[in-house]
């Protein structure tokens, strides 16, 4: 017990407890800044990601505009070569011009094998986008391409029956498109994360001329990236 003589000063105590709490901040501090930086450094491979998911989608889009036009509300690619079938066929040497001039039909055809390179070189100029040293190596890849051939067909009045009709008939020449490409060493279907859909939308689909019928006797091409979870570390 204090005696009454005893001198008692307050402030020794409180310093203590000033001390103490300050001591308590300054690891609270420390802790909370850690973590931030943990943070931080996910957010920054988030925004490198996302910048890079940009460059894919840029680079789809400026694809060469000697043969597609790129139309940014449906988000499609139209094959700029008129293509001008016979009636109810489907294979690339019956075309229009191989009745009266062949020499043109062989140009037609021609432009078809470059266009195909063009779509060729663009899947693998984004494949090597991914392949790039100065990738962040925490960053996984997980990014595939889907290649899409739509069919279109005029509406001409082809319909015969269930399977002979327009709607059959632009699937058979997207397929016969494939297979033109494929015979010229044009394959998608053998390139790495690299996925080909052949589809037909006959007199349907979008968008289509509504000017010149015979202008829907063409082609759509999509390159679509297909993106799957960012992972951000080794999992």
């Amino acid at each position: 017990m204090r005696n009454k003589g005893d001198k008692y000063s307050f402030w020794p105590s409180y310093v203590d407890i000033v001390t103490t709490l300050f001591a308590i901040m300054v690891v609270l501090f420390a802790v909370s800044y850690s973590r931030f930086r943990v943070k931080e450094a996910e957010l920054r491979k988030i925004a490198d990601k996302y910048e890079e998911i940009k460059k894919i989608y840029q680079t789809v889009e400026n694809i060469d505009s000697t043969y597609f036009a790129y139309d940014s509300t449906h988000v499609k690619h139209i094959f700029k070569i008129q293509v001008t079938y016979q009636k109810g066929e489907f294979d690339l040497y019956k075309l229009m011009p191989d009745r009266t001039n062949r020499a043109e039909a062989d140009t037609v055809r021609e432009r078809i094998k470059a266009a195909g390179n063009e779509i060729k070189r663009t899947v693998e100029n984004l494949q090597k986008m991914l392949e790039k040293p100065d990738n962040k190596p925490d960053i996984k890849q997980d990014i595939k391409y889907l290649v899409v051939i739509e069919g279109q067909a005029s509406a001409d009045g082809y319909n015969t029956d269930e399977y002979h009709n327009n709607d059959v008939l632009s699937y058979q020449r997207a397929l016969e498109l494939h297979k033109f490409w494929q015979r010229n060493n044009i394959d998608f279907t053998s390139m790495p994360k690299c996925e080909l859909v052949i589809s037909g939308s006959g007199e349907g689909g979008v968008p289509r001329d509504k000017y010149n019928e015979v202008y829907n006797q063409r082609f759509l091409i999509h390159i679509v990236p297909v993106i799957g979870n960012i992972r951000l570390n080794g999992d």
